[in-house]
């Protein structure tokens, strides 16, 4: 990786939200068949040290995390590209690299500010533990054997944190980094100058995630990650169904005008990527029989989800089964 000390940009919300979610993203739940990736391959990866999951019990079949799910995807596309496998290697030693959680520590030291929107329980405690230094003198090796957090975990609770874009930049030199467009100010000069004007290519992570969560496998993830608010998971799940006709979009910013998208296969992800950017104020949805319910943006994310898409009595897996017979009749 190109030295560039992540830690600098890390925030006390993406930190907030990773200890949140640190058993979610790490949950063994899904199948190589779920990846999307043929088994083989990623067996080749795996020898190979470029992905470097857990396996609770060697004789049994794999079972892969959100946050394997999301490197494997990642490494899919880097190859699809025709990144080497030696340069996606040096990435995953990089990007496997336990946070150095006393240089975090010193950031934020550095950047008092940053924890203004701390959401922690104890905030005055901590806020205590930082000034005064005594974090100097803990003990994060026994913290790091019950958390093992690395460069790759805070990426993927940044993207989920905040929505913005959090991607990996590889140049054609075989050097990378990790780019948060938001955070694009932090970043030294000549850096910068390297990704407007040398070759490289962009992986999103913050699309992926977006882009698959939604999934019938992901399901477990979908409702415990907390991306959507209950109103915008109401919308998603519409939209699966197919039970509407079309849906029209109205902005917080008046400059922008109303957006109108007709069912199809696209409409799911163009719905998904104006719901990351929050900046809708309502959506409009007429069903197929033409009768019209509303969408509005909620102030608050509500922090548990106990049923996705309320289907009003139905449990998850009827409902997949549900999704799933209608996809067949499309």
């Amino acid at each position: 990786m190109i030295s560039v000390k992540l830690e600098e940009f890390i925030d006390t919300k993406s930190l907030d939200k990773l200890a949140e979610l640190y058993e979610v993203l790490n949950k063994q739940r899904l199948s190589a068949k779920d990846t999307g990736v043929n088994y083989r391959v990623i067996n080749h990866w795996d020898e190979k040290g470029i992905i470097r999951f857990s396996r609770i019990h060697k004789d049994s079949n794999r079972k892969f995390s959100f946050v394997d799910f999301i490197w494997i995807k990642v490494v899919n596309e880097l190859r699809s590209f025709g990144v080497k496998l030696p340069v996606i290697q040096k990435i995953a030693s990089d990007i496997y690299e336990p946070l150095p959680m006393k240089d975090v520590f010193d950031s934020l030291l550095g950047n008092l500010d940053a924890l203004k929107e701390y959401e922690g329980a104890d905030k005055e405690g901590f806020l205590n533990f930082i000034k005064s230094g005594e974090y100097k003198n803990a003990d994060f090796a026994s913290f790091a054997a019950d958390f093992n957090f690395t460069y790759l975990h805070i990426l993927i609770a940044e993207a989920i944190a905040t929505r913005n874009s959090v991607s990996l930049i590889v140049f054609n030199d075989g050097e990378w980094f990790p780019f948060l467009k938001h955070n694009e100010h932090l970043y030294p000069q000549e850096l910068l100058h390297k990704k407007e004007f040398c070759s490289q290519i962009r992986i999103n992570i913050t699309e992926l995630i977006f882009k698959f969560i939604i999934e019938d496998s992901l399901i477990d993830y979908f409702n415990n990650l907390n991306l959507f608010t209950l109103q915008e998971r109401k919308l998603l799940g519409y939209i699966k169904e197919g039970n509407y006709k079309k849906i029209l979009i109205l902005f917080k910013s008046k400059k922008n005008e109303a957006l109108e998208i007709i069912k199809s296969k696209n409409a799911q992800w163009a719905i998904l990527t104006i719901i990351r950017e929050s900046e809708y104020r309502e959506f409009i949805v007429t069903d197929k029989k033409n009768k019209e319910f509303r969408i509005r943006e909620e102030k608050e994310e509500p922090k548990t989800v106990e049923n996705t898409y309320s289907l009003e009595g139905k449990d998850r897996k009827e409902h997949i089964e549900i999704l799933k017979a209608l996809r067949a009749k499309e």
